[in-house]
């Protein structure tokens, strides 16, 4: 399986990040309303860290696209990628209109993360990710982390 993420500034406080799996594809969306790329990379800490399940938005306006990962194996976890028409509704995943599932290794998870956040650095720098997100900085501390985390789990498949 090949997971891929790409997740690009479009205009002043909002982003688009489009996710691809084998034949799977769907794309989100986010505002200046959540720090989205910041949350999406703490995500990929989490399930490298070990969490058994974690739970991130992107915030809308209105509603919110919802990422849940749940590990399955030790090696394998499930992503799905749901909808909801409320903004900070706190409905459960249920409730939510299922865009994706699918399922991947955490590093392939977390791999995909690194390279759409390295590059939406590599592309904007700090200070025209400030002024095109607005609200956030660029996430350069939780990219710091996750850099670790994948260093680590690459180390151990060798």
């Amino acid at each position: 399986m090949k997971l891929s993420i790409d997740y690009q500034l479009v205009g002043a406080g909002w982003s688009r990040c489009k996710v691809t799996s084998e034949e799977l594809e769907c794309e989100l969306s986010a505002s200046y309303l959540s720090d989205a790329l910041a949350t999406l990379v703490l995500g990929a800490c989490s399930v490298l860290a070990g969490f058994a399940s974690v739970s991130f938005g992107f915030d809308e306006e209105p509603g919110e696209y919802r990422w849940s990962v749940n590990r399955v194996t030790p090696t394998e976890i499930k992503i799905r990628l749901l909808k909801f028409s409320e903004l900070w509704s706190n409905l459960p995943d249920s409730e939510g209109q299922l865009l994706v599932e699918f399922s991947c290794h955490p590093l392939e998870f977390g791999l995909a993360v690194q390279s759409a956040a390295a590059s939406v650095l590599a592309e904007h720098g700090l200070v025209t990710y400030k002024e095109k997100w607005v609200q956030h900085e660029f996430p350069s501390k939780q990219l710091e982390v996750l850099n670790e985390y994948v260093a680590r789990w690459q180390s151990w498949q060798t």
